[in-house]
């Protein structure tokens, strides 16, 4: 595999630089028309879409490709993470500078020898929370599990098998990777969910419905789509990680959950209770898992910079 020692920089091809969009104080949150970003150490990001049945129209995505990619002989494949965004993301978000830079600090890690190399793929979910409208208009679970798996698998150079398949997500995408892999733990070795939202209850509704902030105005809007509001009682329950965590047979699934306590959205809804919660369920089942209480940790990407490193190391384990 390709090595190198050089500093870690984002050269752009020569087609254009991307716009960025999304600022705030001129940091980006996403990129307006994506083209192929290539890393100084040999690997690359590419945007593309596909036609996904789950949405009836395209689905848009990106991929991490490392310096070996393109030297892979005959009947080899590489190990694939399935890495998803939080709300007012998209999947470019993950390679912006607001957000970390997180492909470039990849690239680092598997230079270094501290991770193996992996494809990572992030779908664009929208604020859909990764799951399929009440309406069934946009079924953005199956589009994860289902159209993107089977696409990325018939695309790419990637292992088929469980043991080289993982999920993960941040805030939002905490929410979709945890479950995801609850529902379908066949799927995927590994999990691991930053900042996850982790509603809890009968009606995980009421807190936000009953704020008059800001955070849980956005909230409102975001989830109605998805679960009605108030929360569609049986829809909700199918979607639950509180529920799923007490019935599904995930004995076998690595688990690794962080939270740090200035997350700013408890403020909105109890975020801090939905991930005790949801390792104490764990706990009295004796089911293995990795949890995290970050004092005073903020949320989301913010998350995800200081803890990388660990969390490819996790998730990469059984690769």
């Amino acid at each position: 595999m390709k090595r190198a020692t050089l500093l870690f920089v984002v050269i752009f091809m020569s087609v254009g630089v991307p716009v960025l969009i999304g600022q705030r104080d001129g940091l980006p949150r996403k990129i307006e028309n994506p083209q192929t970003m290539k890393l100084f150490g040999g690997s690359r990001i590419e945007f593309g879409s596909f036609f996904a049945p789950a949405l009836g129209r395209q689905a848009n995505f990106s991929v991490f490709f490392p310096p070996s990619y393109d030297d892979l002989k005959a009947g080899q494949a590489l190990p694939v993470v399935y890495f998803l965004h939080g709300m007012w993301n998209d999947h470019t978000s993950w390679a912006v500078e607001r957000y970390g830079s997180v492909p470039e600090r990849l690239e680092q890690l598997m230079m270094a020898g501290k991770i193996p190399e992996v494809l990572v793929v992030s779908p664009d979910g929208e604020n859909s929370f990764y799951t399929d409208f009440l309406d069934g208009s946009l079924n953005f679970e199956r589009l994860v599990y289902e159209d993107l798996l089977s696409m990325v698998e018939s695309r790419y150079r990637v292992r088929t098998e469980r043991r080289g398949r993982a999920i993960a997500g941040v805030s939002m995408g905490g929410y979709g990777s945890l479950k995801i892999a609850m529902k379908f733990p066949e799927l995927y070795a590994s999990v691991v969910a930053i900042s996850p939202i982790v509603f809890t209850g009968e009606d995980p509704s009421a807190p936000i419905r009953n704020s008059s902030s800001r955070g849980a105005r956005y909230f409102q809007s975001a989830l109605k789509p998805v679960f009605g509001m108030p929360f569609e009682p049986d829809h909700w329950r199918a979607n639950s990680i509180e529920a799923l965590a007490r019935t599904a047979d995930v004995k076998d699934l690595r688990i690794y959950i962080s939270y740090g306590t200035a997350d700013r959205y408890d403020r909105s809804f109890p975020m801090r209770r939905g991930v005790e919660t949801l390792s104490s369920i764990l706990k009295e089942r004796r089911i293995p898992h990795q949890f995290n209480l970050i004092q005073n940790g903020p949320h989301g990407w913010e998350l995800v910079q200081g803890q990388l490193e660990e969390v490819f190391a996790f998730v990469t384990q059984t690769f």
